[in-house]
This record gives structure tokens, C-alpha cells and sequence, in this order.
């Protein structure tokens, strides 16, 4: 993954000024077969899949709490959140993305980290005429590549939505 990330890094150093300007870092993961990309800025960092303590009562997609360096953080299952199937699991090299939410830091468990790559605004279609059941507003487009599968570019914080989690805890 690091020569991954070199070789990116590479090309964007050949890119002009405005090139650069119109391109943004995003971090790349998966659930299951599928790729999903979120800004980089939205990501405070990455981690490995530490044990969970499980919360009673909690909603299906609440994985409990986990202890990040001292802190007590809340961890999701993004898969669950998003409605994405479960039955296809391939959880070889989970992670844990850890982003703030309003006031409340968050670790959404993915399958696995891909990469980090920068991506043009000439490569994302903002206008998708997808018609899904329930809220699709965390979806911001889809970056579209000549040499690689498509990644749905997601609004993680709206993706992650979790005023209910919020009453939850406050009930």
C-alpha cells in the first residue's frame, strides 16, 4: 500500500497549479467488493479493529465502545449504517475510520483501507439519477476512471447520521 501511495503522490507532483487546485485527497476503502471514497480532511485517522464493549439496548449498527489511546470512543459498523449486505463479510484487514461528527469522535469499522489517492473534480459526476429507498444524501457522486472500478464518493458525515445513537445515549 505505501508504494501505492508514493506512486500517487508522484503524479500529482507532474500535475500544474490548477490541476492541483481542482484535485482533493481521498481515503479509500471497502465493503465488501465495492470501493468508496471519503476527503481525506473528513478523517482524523486510521486504526485496526480493536475489541468492542458492547452496549445493551444499543441500535443494530452501534458496535460499542472503544478505548482509543485513553479515550472512549464510539464505534459503528458502516456496513450496517449504510444498509450495505452483510452476508459477504471480508473482514481480513478491518479498520477503523476515526472522523468527528459534530461534538462526538467517531471510529466507522470498514473492511479495509485501499489507499489514498487524489482524485480531479473532472472524475466525480455529482449528478447521478440513482433512485434508492430511504436517504441517499450521503452519496456526493461517483469518481469514474479509464484504468480502474468506479468509487462512490461519500459524505461520511451524513452517511454516519447518528442522532439516534445520540438520543440513545442521552435517554
Amino acid at each position: 500500500m505505501v508504494d501505492e501511495m508514493t506512486v500517487n503522490a508522484d503524479a500529482n507532483s507532474e500535475l500544474t497549479s490548477e490541476q492541483k487546485s481542482q484535485t482533493r485527497k481521498y481515503l479509500i476503502f471497502k465493503l465488501n467488493d465495492n470501493q468508496y471514497g471519503v476527503p481525506l480532511s473528513e478523517v482524523k485517522e486510521v486504526i485496526g479493529l480493536p475489541s468492542c464493549t458492547f452496549v445493551p439496548g444499543s441500535p443494530e449498527y452501534f458496535l460499542g465502545l472503544i478505548n482509543l489511546r485513553g479515550r472512549v470512543i464510539s464505534a459503528i459498523d458502516l456496513r450496517s449504517k449504510m444498509g450495505v449486505d452483510s452476508s459477504s463479510r471480508n473482514l481480513k484487514r478491518p479498520a477503523v475510520i476515526i472522523t468527528d461528527i459534530g461534538d462526538i469522535t467517531l471510529g466507522c469499522v470498514v473492511d479495509s483501507i485501499s489507499e489514498v489517492m487524489s482524485i480531479g473534480k473532472d472524475q466525480i459526476d455529482n449528478h447521478l439519477e440513482v433512485k434508492v429507498n430511504g436517504d441517499s444524501d450521503f452519496i456526493k457522486g461517483i469518481a469514474r476512471f479509464q484504468d480502474r472500478s468506479m468509487i462512490l464518493i461519500l459524505d461520511l458525515k451524513h452517511a454516519v447520521d447518528v442522532s439516534d445513537l445520540i438520543r440513545h445515549r442521552a435517554g
